[in-house]
């Protein structure tokens, strides 16, 4: 009973810590604050009551956008392509300064790109013939092993009856060439003799009879000249029939000429041999491979093997050489981009659509780097910009506040402008700190404005 009493007492006291640990978390623990994101605030949208009821400035008028350019290097202007007081359109060019120079650097660029493309075509045909050179040598490496392991397991029976059927042909190669010197070593026989003293007589009979036939019209002359002709051919393939019929009787007489004689000896000394290299090349077969055999095959699979990491090594070579030369074009590559960067920044373009207002330089001067040379501005609208609007009044107006305009140059017109930008930084103009507000002119209509003249802005800042 006291152990189930205790055991009772620990799920008690359990249940008891896991509810107060809940009751804790969700009641009495801290919450953590939610995360807060800062909202930064635009000044130019907040005007402050300062009990200023009207904000005074003066101003200037300045056109829509304006810009003054200068070059990025120096050099002597050789060419003006616009005047004073042209129209351009973005992107065209104003002004050029000499660019011998520049030319012939991208002219050396572009001639050290090409040669870097052609090592580089150099390169990768370099790496292909290494690499099938490497294909070679383990064509050349497998070759070799076969022919080790064909040695090693020494002949066949079927490669040993080839090389018996290459002793009997061989056999039978002397026998032939033993009957043909019999034959050539014989001479005529008495047949043969009497056939051709029979075909001699043949011969001069066919030429009696000719002769008899044709001499007479070939002797003719009052007989027509082509039948004259025939007679007389007729009697000379008769004549040229005992010629030959005389000559190989006298041939079969003679008996065989001393060539011949030793051609038939020749032959047969040629087959006796060709016997005795098929003898010796089956003795070997059957021996079978010797330790010389298989260690000069080894040798030529070492050598295969040899072959084959030399062969390796060119491919990574021809890799290393096509890497760097692929690093040479992209820095010829980078050089003659540099070189056109440097050649189009002698010409000053525009930036945007306007009106050439001021060239401060002529043809054939020399320009430096920095110095404005051409001021461009839009004229297709007109602004104002402050002058002396104090810290004190800045903080009473926001973008969006309508000022009424008057100008200096013409007396008893106002116009309407609205504020576009508060300058966040300040400018100290004679001791006093001022900021730049500019404003849209809304309603310049025809009036003749020029830029710089003097304008006074009127703000009502209870809008």
């Amino acid at each position: 009973m006291n152990v189930k009493r205790a055991v009772i007492g620990v799920i008690v006291v359990v249940v008891l810590l896991g509810a107060g640990y809940f009751v804790y978390q969700q009641f009495l623990a801290p919450q953590p604050e939610p995360e807060t994101t800062e909202t930064v605030v635009d000044p130019n949208t907040i005007s402050v009551d300062t009990n200023l009821d009207l904000v005074t400035a003066e101003g200037q008028i300045v056109p829509l956008r304006h810009t003054t350019l200068s070059f990025l290097s120096g050099g002597q202007l050789a060419e003006a392509f616009v005047a004073e007081g042209d129209a351009v359109e973005a992107g065209a060019p104003l002004l050029r300064l000499d660019t011998t120079d520049q030319e012939l650097a991208v002219t050396r660029a572009e001639a050290a790109l090409a040669q870097a493309n052609a090592n580089l075509t150099t390169a990768n045909a370099g790496l292909l013939a290494a690499q099938t050179g490497v294909q070679a040598a383990d064509v050349a490496v497998q070759a070799a092993q076969a022919n080790l392991a064909l040695v090693q397991a020494g002949p066949t029976a079927a490669q040993i009856a080839v090389s018996e059927q290459t002793v009997n042909v061989a056999d039978a190669g002397i026998n032939q060439a033993a009957g043909n010197r019999a034959l050539a070593l014989e001479g005529a026989t008495s047949a043969q003799i009497q056939a051709a003293e029979a075909q001699l007589a043949a011969a001069q009979a066919q030429y009696l009879a000719a002769q008899k036939q044709y001499e007479p019209v070939a002797q003719n002359e009052d007989a027509d000249a082509d039948v004259r002709e025939q007679a007389r051919l007729q009697l000379i393939a008769a004549q040229a029939g005992i010629n030959a019929a005389q000559a190989a009787l006298d041939e079969l007489r003679a008996g065989p000429i001393a060539a011949e004689q030793t051609a038939a000896n020749s032959a047969v000394a040629a087959a006796s041999n060709q016997r005795d290299a098929a003898e010796a090349q089956l003795a070997l077969l059957k021996l079978g491979a010797r330790e010389e055999q298989i260690a000069v095959t080894q040798a030529s699979v070492d050598a295969a093997q040899n072959q084959a990491v030399e062969a390796e090594l060119r491919v990574t070579q021809a890799e290393t050489a096509v890497t760097q030369a692929e690093t040479a074009v992209a820095e010829a590559e980078a050089a003659l981009a540099a070189a056109q960067t440097a050649l189009e920044r002698r010409t000053l373009t525009a930036p945007f659509a306007g009106t050439v207002a001021n060239i401060s330089v002529k043809q054939g001067e020399v320009v430096s780097a920095g110095t404005p040379v051409v001021t461009l501005a839009d004229f297709s609208s007109w602004r104002v910009e402050t002058t002396d609007l104090s810290e004190i009044s800045v903080v009473t107006i926001e973008n969006g506040f309508n000022a009424d305009v008057t100008i200096d140059a013409f007396p008893g017109e106002t116009l309407r402008g609205s504020i576009i930008e508060i300058a966040s930084a300040s400018d100290v103009v004679r001791g006093d700190v001022t900021y730049k507000v500019t404003l849209d002119l809304t309603d310049a209509g025809q009036l003749p404005l020029r830029w710089g003249m003097t304008a006074f802005v009127t703000v009502d800042t209870q809008q």
